[in-house]
């Protein structure tokens, strides 16, 4: 079947010509949203920190300690023999990309990030460095350091968090940024030469049609080079458990309509941007509401079915003229 969209895998196909898959690690970083005993945050953060699942029983909560930083480097070390061990048995990778998946990555000072960063990027030949991060970690200094380790052989990433072009929706779940500082931090990691995967969230319960479409059109004005797109649900120890068990009353979207939004959302944005990820794929135990989702799979195969009976693909409702393909 043909997929209306451009894939991660057909990204990673066009440029090394053979299988790359990444690494995910909890380098010990934490979030500036949260408190320090990580309560707070987004209504929709369970506290994990978006951790690998084959490698959580490494979530430790590392604290800013110098008197810790040995064992945290230990813990690195662990992870990254673990998850290369894993992605060359399961997957047979040829290549591999540096994935600092959990929390904040650029959340701490200069120093204490080239201490991490380079110890991390000396353990392998890795040949992407990815750093998930947010817009109001992302400033010059930051963008600086993390352009430093782009080599003729190496990429580098940050991943950024939008959720969403609405500032009332960044309010009600908390984010702690609006949608200009986004776009600003992303503009800037761009001028520096990094690559940048936005994220977007599809929150029926917040934002309209309309609000989602910004989004959109936000991601394809800042030059984003690929995008993970959510769907929002309830897992446990959130706040949103809390005013759901209270109030009884949010909308996430049934599998039709979160087939029926990725085709819009994707109808509308810039051809040349690599869709990296269209599931949120939370583990059915820490799932409060719903309870269950139909896997990856059955969703790719619906969402290229949808799209392909109507004629849609990405970028299939923009003129060329302005977007370019």
């Amino acid at each position: 079947m043909t997929l209306p969209w451009r894939t991660y895998s057909s990204y990673i196909s066009e440029k090394y010509g053979r299988k790359l898959y990444r690494v995910g690690v909890d380098a010990g970083f934490s979030c500036p949203n949260r408190s320090p005993d990580r309560s707070g945050g987004c209504t929709y953060c369970d506290g994990s920190g978006a951790v690998a699942v084959y490698q959580r029983e490494e979530e430790k909560g590392w604290v800013f300690r110098d008197d810790l930083f040995t064992a945290r480097m230990k813990s690195i070390d662990e992870q990254v023999e673990r998850g290369l061990e894993f992605i060359r048995r399961r997957y047979r990778a040829d290549y591999a990309a540096l994935y600092l998946q959990a929390w904040s990555n650029t959340f701490d000072t200069p120093e204490r990030l080239r201490a991490v960063y380079d110890h991390v990027l000396s353990l392998s030949d890795f040949r992407e460095f990815i750093v998930s991060t947010r817009p109001d970690l992302l400033g010059e200094e930051v963008c600086r350091l993390l352009s430093s380790y782009i080599t003729p052989r190496r990429d580098v990433w940050v991943e950024v968090g939008l959720q969403s072009a609405s500032d009332r929706t960044l309010e009600r779940v908390n984010r702690g940024h609006n949608a200009a500082t986004w776009l600003d931090a992303v503009r800037r990691a761009r001028s520096f030469g990094l690559k940048v995967t936005a994220h977007i969230m599809l929150m029926p319960s917040y934002d309209t049609p309309d609000d989602i479409m910004r989004s959109v059109e936000l991601v394809n004005e800042s030059g984003a080079e690929a995008i993970k797109i959510h769907n929002i649900h309830i897992t446990h120890s959130t706040a949103l458990e809390r005013s759901f068990l209270e109030n009884g009353c949010f909308s996430t979207s049934s599998f039709r309509r979160h087939v029926a939004l990725l085709s819009m959302v994707i109808s509308h944005l810039r051809r040349g941007v690599i869709v990296e990820r269209i599931l949120t794929e939370t583990p059915r135990a820490r799932l409060v509401y719903p309870v269950s989702f139909p896997d990856k799979r059955d969703l790719i195969e619906a969402l290229a079915s949808y799209m392909n009976e109507r004629g849609l693909f990405q970028g299939c409702m923009l003129p060329e003229d302005i977007f370019g393909v």
